[in-house]
């Protein structure tokens, strides 16, 4: 095959007439055909598709019929789509329509963060405006890097934006070091107890090991005397461990009401683009707080895995009913112990349990649990 009919070429089939005479004048007139092929009446052949009306005028005149068995070529290919003026029109519009969307966010690109220190820059962000959909000027872009900075979880950010591509950079901030600063007021007993172990770092340790103490009982003094007698004053810091009995009361009730999830659920979605907010169709209305629980997620919309410069924030209610939850007395039992522990970590960090003694009691459907653990831990306040 010529390379003109890889454009366009047509396959056709002449039949009576003076064929014979038509080969002659198409050869004379420049025409070229190729694959001729005789046929019972007439031939087939293939020529370039602009030099078939010629073959057409040229075949009138000797009364041959032409009838066209095929079409090939790129041209019958793309000539559904030249047809169309709204398509052409719509590609006219959509370059200056990409080129003016290029101001605002397509999507944002993180350097150098984790994935919970991404989602916790994507909030900051959007709570500055800097979210795909919305333009962006250098007045965003500078809140934006004071905002992630003002959240003391980053010592240093940037955000640079070209065309559509916002890249969030920021550095994680460095825990302070703990320094033994002390106090000039010296260290005293939060509990009475029996010390276990001293740790002096600044002052003067005023208790040792087996020492019996009580509570507000000083424990590191600020005075400091030198062999001549002379006082030396030193801020006071270190730790004093004691062994020491701690109580706490619980009450877990056997019977209790909640709210629990029924199963039902509705969802609610909101477009944000240019800083407007459009709300999307739903089948279902928006229940009240007390009717439903309210997650609220937010995403970015693809078209053929491209990222859609607008942002969706999506709302899910899931219904809830009321009811009345039983519990066991071993339930409540393991419930109350559990707060207990939480308690006690909460008040003694670095407790060390060595014994607990434990007083259970239930009464009018409510389980009470009384607990003394002996304990050691650093009492310094």
């Amino acid at each position: 095959m010529e390379w003109t009919q890889l454009w366009a070429g047509v396959t056709f089939a002449a039949q009576n007439g003076d064929a014979e005479g038509l080969l002659t004048a198409a050869a004379a007139g420049g025409l070229h055909l190729s694959d001729i092929v005789p046929r019972p009446g007439g031939f087939s052949a293939r020529c370039a598709a602009w030099h078939y009306r010629k073959l057409a005028a040229l075949a009138r005149r000797r009364r041959v019929r032409l009838r066209i068995q095929k079409r090939r070529g790129l041209f019958f290919c793309i000539r559904p789509l030249l047809r169309r003026r709204g398509l052409w029109a719509g590609c006219l519009v959509f370059l200056p329509l990409l080129l003016w969307l290029q101001g605002f966010v397509w999507f944002v690109e993180p350097v150098g963060l984790t994935p919970g220190q991404q989602a916790r820059a994507a909030v900051v962000l959007w709570e500055a405006g800097l979210f795909p959909g919305n333009a962006v000027t250098q007045e965003k872009l500078a809140a934006g890097e004071y905002a992630l900075l003002q959240s003391g979880e980053f010592s240093w950010a940037s955000l640079n934006f070209m065309k559509g591509k916002l890249v969030a950079e920021a550095a994680a901030a460095k825990p302070v070091p703990d320094i033994a600063a002390g106090t000039l007021h010296g260290l005293r007993a939060r509990v009475s107890g029996t010390v276990v172990r001293t740790n002096l770092v600044s002052g003067t340790m005023l208790v040792v090991p087996g020492q019996a103490i009580e509570a507000g009982q000083g424990l590191i003094g600020t005075a400091r005397a030198e062999r001549d007698g002379t006082l030396i004053f030193q801020p006071a810091a270190g730790s004093v461990r004691a062994q020491f009995e701690w109580e706490n009361e619980q009450d877990a009730a056997l019977m209790l009401p909640i709210e629990q999830l029924t199963g039902q659920q509705a969802v609610h979605r909101t477009l944000f683009w240019d800083g407007h907010a459009v709300a999307l169709p739903s089948l279902h209305p928006a229940p009240g707080r007390a009717e439903a629980a309210a997650i609220v997620r937010h995403y970015q919309p693809e078209a053929f895995g491209l990222p859609v410069p607008v942002f969706i924030e999506e709302t899910t209610y899931y219904y809830k009913a009321s009811t009345d939850l039983e519990r066991t007395e071993e339930q409540a039992l393991a419930l109350a112990r559990l707060q207990s522990k939480q308690a006690l970590q909460q008040n003694w960090p670095d407790f060390e349990l060595l014994a607990r003694k434990e007083d259970v009691s239930v009464e009018e459907n409510t389980l009470h649990y009384r607990v003394v653990y002996t304990i050691t831990a650093d009492i310094c306040k």
